[in-house]
């Protein structure tokens, strides 16, 4: 029985080769239809399996957990904890397998013929029994490495290779990272990443040699935790244990902890989180892609069964089965369907190259995105489900038993009603589901035009930074970092072509903050606890000449602002409106923790407020200003500082080599890094939404395009399948006009229906998208009223052509049809 069921798909199948090959035109535009609506939800799915679906790629990954503080009163619940904290939350836990801290690092390996930056994490050794993922050469570093000022390294296998060929005898060598010795322990294992989500990481080494003043400080918040939880244990079991441990801590250390929990989440949830629903959203409208494409293949098989209807009549007048007949039909169409998925796997494959080179920086687990099992199994069941889509339901339209009502038709050419209600019913779904897409990709685009329009504060054109870290080693004090920055800036600034040089730590968009707690002197108290916390930079006097940030009261700081003058301050306009109220900021004084900000004086003296400054967004043109706050530098030294240069034009030639030369006349060792723009720094920020964007308007296009191309198959079919009527209207003393106001009349109805079910559809479906748009709502007016405009025009051009075919019809040429 088997055998025979396998003889007949095979005749079956060659049969479908056969017709097809009779119509090549009608089979290129199937299978490019299926091409594109398989091939984009296999690439989409690709990104959905490597980011969504597959597990972390640590052994139980289920148990792996992140830690986070929340603190209502700085309405922040995402929130790094202290080094004391976490040695409490670790030990006390029962809950818990292991937790580990981490911070990210950064270096300078020297010693070889030319310096590299590397970039890695300093983390505590439970780092290894929270991933368990052993070194692949070599050891870990142990707690008692923890605790003392070991200089011991690991490389991950990545840097392994590049930074030293895969040197097998690295292990127990000493190498030098910003002038100081350490010892290769070991070698992490191919395919190792941690964190997941952004830049790779080169190397791991103890916490405490990286920020030894920071280890003992209960209110030094700095540091990510991440943990395993036993087995058995369930979220909300840990949840609570860290939450009483907190509250615990909180009575315990109130001047640092109070108003102060933690919460935890799975780690894959922490990880995806971000990107989640941009993805759910782009996949969904790959699928709406691929609906509206098994739409179009339907109308098509659709029409060319009705019009074989005799021939299917025949064959069953001759014996043959309704069953063979549907098989042989749907045999045609899973063929197409075939066809369909090795074009759309290969169109998959090259988008994920796409994607993996220019993707999102900080989109997890990019690098992994490949054509792989899940990927192609996903293609088999995609394949299955669209030839039952688009292949089964005119199957059985066309083989319901009438025989002799089919010969009938068959001979003038005519076809059923329930087939114009079905094809009727698949245009309006394509109309619906295309506008659906385009209302999404219209809100999208002009969410990502009112974020590109985001003045960030400051003028980021003709602006380059370059970040320079002074060697702890050699510059082991504040006085020298004052020393160095105040003799280095001048000579950058008058390097010819730069209009303005000055000096910010932490920068807006670097990717670092830096808070403070303070208060206002002449204020009621407040408990240390519960003190107010704003952005604290440290900066050099001609900062905001450079970056253009305006002085809006008051003064900015100039030379006259040294270590022994008086203790001055400026704040932003975010700042004095929110601490402030209606007072005149300049004069006012305020007392900034200065154990928060890592400064060895807890007991300065309150700063003057001598200058009010414009608000600037610090991490991302889609967040609000915060409150902030500006200590010169002469008075709060650092040892890393980001230079802005403004320049006078858009010519950077020779600037690199400019600077380089300027640094290295005052210290050879120090390494300047390539110039970026700070233009390129705001831009990352925006390579999420603009990515999302690039997508959904893609599959929207394609979407409307397949909608239009439809609509004119099914209009042309009709007026083909019509010609004999038309004939006689006009044979009866029909205009022309009169046949091209029926033709559009029977068009836009079905199109007027589906642009009515699509905005009901998309009023609601749009909604679930709030957290991707900004500066608009996701009933936006405008944006229905375009979508429906342009789609409506791309209907009605699609319906003008086979209309305007109508009204040339030769009425003894029609007369004599069929």
């Amino acid at each position: 029985m088997a055998a025979d069921t396998s003889f007949i798909m095979i005749n079956e199948c060659k049969y479908a080769l056969r017709v097809f090959a009779k119509s090549p035109g009608f089979t290129a535009i199937a299978v490019l239809t299926l091409v594109l609506g398989i091939g984009a939800n296999s690439a989409i799915f690709s990104v959905v399996d490597a980011v969504l679906l597959r597990p972390l790629p640590y052994p139980n990954p289920d148990q792996l957990i992140t830690v986070w503080a929340k603190v209502p009163h700085e309405n922040s619940d995402r929130e790094t904890e202290a080094f004391p904290n976490y040695v409490d939350l670790r030990d006390q836990s029962q809950t818990l397998q292991s937790l580990t801290a981490f911070t990210r690092a950064g270096g300078v390996l020297t010693g070889a013929d030319e310096s590299r930056e590397i970039r890695g994490l300093a983390v505590t050794s439970d780092i290894f029994q929270v991933l368990k993922v052993p070194p692949m050469l070599g050891r870990s570093f142990t707690r008692e490495e923890d605790n003392a000022d070991a200089r011991v390294i690991l490389f991950t296998y990545h840097a392994w290779k590049t930074l030293f060929n895969g040197d097998p005898n690295i292990v127990g060598k000493q190498i030098s990272i910003s002038w100081r010795n350490y010892t290769v322990l070991g070698i992490m294992p191919q395919g190792f990443q941690f964190p997941i989500e952004g830049e790779r990481t080169d190397y791991l080494m103890p916490l405490h040699p990286l920020v030894p003043e920071g280890i003992n400080r209960r209110d030094s918040h700095f540091l990510r935790l991440v943990g395993r939880m036993k087995p058995g244990i369930t979220l909300q079991q840990c949840n609570a244990e860290l939450s009483a441990i907190a509250g615990r801590l909180a009575q315990q250390y109130p001047d640092s902890n109070t108003d102060r929990t933690e919460q935890v989440f799975k780690l894959h949830d922490d990880v995806v989180g971000g990107v989640r629903a941009a993805l759910i959203t782009i996949l969904a409208a790959v699928v709406f892609v691929l609906l509206i494409a098994c739409a179009n293949v339907a109308n098509l098989l659709l029409a060319r069964a009705t019009a074989r209807r005799r021939e299917i009549a025949i064959r069953t007048a001759l014996g043959a089965s309704r069953a063979r007949i549907v098989v042989q039909l749907l045999s045609e169409g899973f063929l197409l369907a075939v066809l369909g998925a090795v074009g759309g796997l290969l169109l998959a494959w090259w988008a994920t190259d796409f994607f993996r080179a220019f993707g999102p920086p900080d989109l997890p687990r990019i690098r992994e995105i490949a054509v792989n099992t899940p990927v192609i199994l996903f293609t088999i069941l995609v394949t299955v489900g669209s030839t039952m889509l688009f292949a089964l339901v005119p199957a059985l339209q066309v083989t319901r038993p009438n025989v002799n009502e089919s010969l009938q038709e068959g001979s003038r050419g005519g076809t059923g009603p329930e087939s114009h209600r079905l094809r009727g019913l698949l245009v309006i779904a394509q109309v619906a589901l295309s506008l659906l897409l385009l209302t999404g990709a219209g809100l999208l685009i002009k969410s990502f035009a009112n974020l590109r329009a985001t003045k960030p504060g400051f003028e980021s054109s003709r602006a380059v930074t370059v970040q320079l870290v002074l060697p702890k080693v050699k510059y082991p004090n504040p006085e020298q970092h004052r020393q160095f920055f105040d003799q280095i800036v001048p000579k950058l600034a008058a390097v010819p072509g730069i209009e303005a040089a000055g000096g910010a730590m932490p920068m807006p968009f670097s990717g670092n903050d830096s808070g403070s707690t303070f208060s206002v002197v002449g204020q009621p108290p407040v408990a240390p606890g519960n003190r107010p916390v704003a952005s604290h930079l440290t900066i050099t006097p001609d900062y905001f000449r450079a970056m253009r940030i305006p002085v809006l009261g008051g003064r900015a700081f100039d030379d006259h602002d040294t270590k022994e003058s008086a203790q001055v301050v400026m704040v932003n306009e975010t700042f004095a409106r929110r601490f402030l109220g209606k007072t005149n900021p300049i004069g006012q004084r305020i007392a900034v923790d200065r154990s928060e900000a890592d400064r060895s004086d807890s007991q300065a003296p309150p700063l003057e407020i001598v200058g009010v400054v414009g608000s600037t967004r610090h991490e991302s043109l889609a967040i609000e200003p915060e409150p902030e706050f500006y200590i010169p530098a002469a008075q709060d030294p650092a040892r890393r500082m980001d230079i802005v240069l403004r320049t006078t034009g858009s010519e950077l030639a020779g600037l690199q080599t400019s600077i380089a030369n300027i640094v290295h006349q005052f210290d050879k060792d120090i390494f300047v890094p390539k110039l970026d723009t700070l233009e390129n720094r705001v831009g990352v920020t925006l390579a999420q939404p603009k990515f999302n964007t690039m997508l959904l308007g893609i599959f929207a296009g394609v979407a409307m395009v397949l909608a239009a191309i439809g609509i004119y198959g099914v209009i042309a079919y009709s007026v083909a399948q019509r010609t004999r009527e038309i004939g006689i209207r006009m044979a009866l003393g029909a205009q022309r006009t009169d046949m091209l106001r029926m033709i559009l009349r029977q068009s836009l109805r079905l199109v007027i229906v589906g642009l009515g079910v699509g905005v009901a559809t998309a009023l609601g479906a749009t909604r679930l998208m709030g957290a991707l748009l900004y500066g608009v709502r996701a009933s936006d007016l405008s944006t229905y009223v375009t979508v429906i405009l342009l789609l409506g025009g791309a209907a009605f051009l699609a319906s003008l052509i086979p209309a305007r075919r109508a009204m040339k019809v030769d009425p003894m040429v029609a007369l004599r049809y069929e």
